[in-house]
């Protein structure tokens, strides 16, 4: 006796069915389980059963009512083969063994009938609340808001060409440049348009390989992400140590510009950074040396950091605590006070793409400074004193070397100075 579960392809999807197989008694039975999915690739195979993390709704309980449906089959079985029970009683049993199963949706309801726009609603909802089967995680506050402003971004679009509706097989090259043109007149910088262009990207991609469309024009090479280098700011070691020796008799401004400092010096995203000082017992010892033990909200790696001068004279000054939590906005608003209060002024001149043209600001350098700083100052400091590229990633987090090089502001001459140091050149 032989039962198993499989997909059976049908137009638009894949159903779930039950098979029995008697070769003693040259029987085979089928049935539906009644539910369906979209794309062959959220099915296991040799499990039989739905893949998880999965872009199925609700596929740990449908997997949980197979293997329940399974159980009762067999027990049914045990008793039919005693009793000799018939054919017909056997395919009624299979039957109405589903229908009496709660019934769970497994498809985005209609999602094939609706709209672009619905796809990204459902997608921004329902991987806030489920794992993605590409990252196994869900999606953080931060990116959801960054996938909201694309879709604010696409809404406006298709309101100013008055369209009813937009469709997946709408976004061809026509639509890329126009969608580009619109952007840029909204005079958004070219950094921001490549952000909305990428994430629109991601939601084309999802919903593709979950088999809603077949529109591939998001995978051609024009269709591609607009990005420039900006020459963001970053503090030296220098600048860092008049922060440091600031007096400042505001425990707010005091607890801001720790935990500035620290972030400067360990390279946490600020994330990470502020979700380490809601915790307690962050700190170990080995060797005589103490260090930072997290887990990367971003990217789920751990990493292992070792705790700098600066950062031991703060825990010491704090009698071993950490500073208090504050929220990324106040520190945002309040180390510019700090930096212009370091006297760290020196006009910083940023270019970058705006409406199309390339805009210059010359601005003093602590109105640019954020919490971002920190991290930046981090990697540049680091890679400026020499410490390996790999060394300072494995701290960062960064997974890419490429990825890592835009965090590091060094000017050309300044690099090529530390190059000629290289025994190579001796």
């Amino acid at each position: 006796m032989k039962t198993r579960f499989y997909l059976r392809k049908s137009t638009k999807s894949y159903s779930i069915n039950f098979e029995y197989r008697d070769a003693y008694l040259n029987i085979r039975l089928r049935t539906s389980t009644g539910y369906s999915i979209l794309n062959s690739k959220s099915w296991d195979d040799k499990k039989e059963q739905l893949k998880l993390p999965s872009s199925v709704p609700n596929a740990a309980e449908i997997n949980t009512i197979l293997s329940e449906a399974i159980s009762s089959f067999n027990k049914f079985m045990l008793v039919a083969r005693e009793s000799e029970v018939s054919e017909l009683s056997i395919q009624k049993f299979m039957d109405q063994l589903f229908k009496k199963k709660k019934h769970v949706s497994t498809e985005i309801d209609n999602v094939q009938k609706r709209t672009l726009i619905d796809y990204y609603e459902w997608f921004l909802k329902f991987y806030s609340e489920n794992n993605s089967p590409y990252t196994n995680k869900k999606l953080t506050k931060g990116t959801i808001k960054t996938y909201r402003s694309g879709l604010t971004r696409l809404q406006e679009y298709i309101n100013s060409k008055g369209l009813n509706k937009f469709s997946f097989h709408d976004c061809n090259r026509d639509f890329y440049n126009n969608y580009i043109r619109f952007l840029t007149e909204k005079n958004y910088s070219k950094n921001y348009i490549g952000t909305i262009i990428q994430k629109l990207k991601t939601i084309l991609g999802y919903a593709y390989d979950e088999g809603i469309h077949s529109n591939n024009e998001f995978k051609k090479q024009y269709f591609s992400k607009l990005t420039e280098e900006i020459d963001h700011v970053y503090l030296s070691i220098e600048e860092l140590g008049k922060i440091n020796s600031l007096t400042l008799t505001d425990d707010e401004l005091d607890n801001i510009r720790d935990i500035f400092l620290i972030g400067s010096f360990t390279g946490l995203r600020i994330s990470d950074l502020l979700g380490l000082l809601k915790k307690s017992n962050q700190i170990y010892v080995q060797d005589g040396y103490k260090y930072f033990s997290i887990r990367q909200q971003k990217t789920s790696n751990s990493v292992v950091i070792p705790l700098n001068s600066i950062v031991l004279e703060i825990l010491k000054k704090r009698n071993g605590k950490l500073p208090v939590y504050m929220h990324q906005n106040l520190i945002n608003q309040h180390i510019k006070c700090i930096c212009k209060r370091a006297k760290i002024t020196n006009i910083h001149v940023l270019r970058r793409t705006e409406g199309g043209n390339e805009i210059e600001y010359e601005l003093p350098k602590y109105k640019l400074v954020s919490s971002h700083t920190a991290r930046r100052s981090f990697c540049t400091n680091a890679y400026k004193s020499g410490m390996p590229i790999q060394d300072i990633m494995a701290i960062s987090g960064h997974k890419s070397e490429k990825v890592f090089m835009n965090y590091v502001k060094v000017e050309k001459t300044e690099n090529a100075k530390r190059i000629a140091k290289h025994a190579f050149f001796n």
